[in-house]
């Protein structure tokens, strides 16, 4: 009786102890992953600056075929400078590589402001969005606003095993092409996964790529991410620079805004009252 007591003790530890770390381990429900994804986001303010690479996603060699490399296209790339107070302020200056001023979106509380300056390169929020910024916020509503600019308006949470057995979190509609998959131990986005519709309803697959995560004051974010338009790479962004601060410019940022205001290719969907 003594032996049987136990094997039962020594059956419950071995079994059940794991199944309750991995349930506690791996958010099942979007309030335990919005949880999680609070407790890792450590930045408040931050200044980040990145490099943008432009490629031809439509170039063919002889034969038809799609070239081994993408092919880049030097004179479409742009830098970015990026200004971030977490659920308050989003601002991102847009540049040619030869610092003219392209695009300007600023994002102030119930602010919103998008446009281009250059009549020959306007951009669209999607063009100059870093989502991955949006995404790592500590506000729940931020993320899902986040998740809603790529067009995922399910909060689904699903374990997704890829091809080469990798296992993600996936958040989520898999059947409708929109969704993302979350490295399961960190929460770092891994890839998203959208969709763009054409006129004769066929679509287009849009994938983005988010990778060499590195760490810097305690937060993760990634050094690179790639944008894929039906598997065929058209965008690289790398962040070239990234630090805390302890304020932003506001007065430069809204005496900036204030100016641009009236530029005469305002995108229209946005209200300016400044």
């Amino acid at each position: 009786m003594f032996l049987t007591r136990i094997a039962i003790i020594y059956f419950t530890l071995y079994v059940l102890i794991p199944v309750y770390t991995a349930v506690a381990y791996y958010p099942l429900s979007w309030d335990d992953l919005m949880f999680q994804m609070e407790s890792r986001m450590s930045w408040k303010r931050l200044k980040m600056e990145t490099i943008v690479q432009v490629f031809d996603p439509f170039s063919k060699i002889e034969g038809n075929d799609t070239p081994e490399h993408p092919v880049l296209i030097p004179s479409r790339g742009y830098k970015q400078m990026i200004h971030w107070k977490d659920g308050e302020v989003l601002v991102v200056e847009t540049y040619s590589m030869n610092e003219d001023l392209l695009h300007f979106y600023y994002e102030f509380k119930e602010r919103l402001m998008s446009v281009s300056l250059n009549d020959n390169r306007t951009f669209e929020v999607e063009d100059i969005m870093p989502l991955h910024l949006r995404f790592r916020s500590r506000y729940s509503e931020v993320r899902s606003k986040a998740l809603q600019e790529v067009g995922i308006l399910k909060k689904e949470i699903a374990y997704h095993v890829r091809q080469d057995n990798h296992v993600f979190l996936r958040i989520g509609d898999f059947e409708s092409g929109h969704y993302a998959l979350l490295n399961p131990k960190t929460y770092d986005l891994s890839v998203v996964h959208n969709r763009i519709w054409k006129p004769d309803e066929s679509w287009i697959n849009l994938k983005i790529i988010f990778k060499n995560y590195e760490t810097y004051r305690w937060q993760t974010y990634p050094k690179v991410t790639e944008y894929y338009w039906d598997g065929q790479l058209f965008k690289r962004v790398t962040v070239s620079s990234v630090r805390t601060i302890s304020r932003l410019p506001i007065k430069r940022l809204n005496e900036l805004a204030t100016e641009l205001r009236y530029k005469k290719i305002a995108t229209l969907k946005y209200d300016y009252a400044l």
